[in-house]
């Protein structure tokens, strides 16, 4: 092998290696379950939060790599574009379809998690500062839980 094909079969692996965990990720987390019964709309709110915090299954850290917008009609979750999103598809969930919202204790401090009606074995939960953004919306849909 030449010198300049060992550099390019290495910097292969070196992109190889992020793009198959960031894939292997949207599928741990429940990412792609919540999008396939929650599809983005056409027409998602505007961002409220970019870089937004949050935490799936319980381990899986989305820390900076959420944009969050809400409105009247319910929650929009994006994952931060070119880095994530080639596998990450928009999420839109209506606030009747939240069953509730809960603060949580985590072992990564104060959680509020988002129960779904079709969709609630994704265990999700934004952080505070991510969720200070669209606590107002969910109030005003009447949305259960103890926030």
């Amino acid at each position: 092998m030449t010198p300049g094909a060992v550099v390019a079969a290495v910097m292969v692996v070196a992109l190889a290696i992020p793009i198959a965990a960031i894939l292997l990720l949207s599928r741990l987390s429940g990412w792609s379950t919540l999008a396939e019964r929650y599809p983005g709309r056409t027409r998602p709110a505007k961002a409220l939060r970019w870089l937004g915090y949050g935490v799936f299954r319980g381990w899986i850290g989305y820390n900076g790599g959420l944009v969050v917008g809400s409105d009247a009609e319910g929650l929009d979750l994006r994952a931060m574009p070119v880095v994530l999103s080639f596998c990450h598809p928009p999420i839109f969930i209506p606030w009747r379809e939240l069953a509730r919202i809960e603060e949580r204790a985590r072992w990564f401090g104060t959680g509020y998690a988002l129960v779904t009606r079709r969709a609630p074995e994704v265990d999700i939960a934004l952080r505070p500062g991510t969720f200070e953004v669209l606590r107002s919306d969910a109030k005003a849909a009447q949305v259960a839980g103890n926030y």
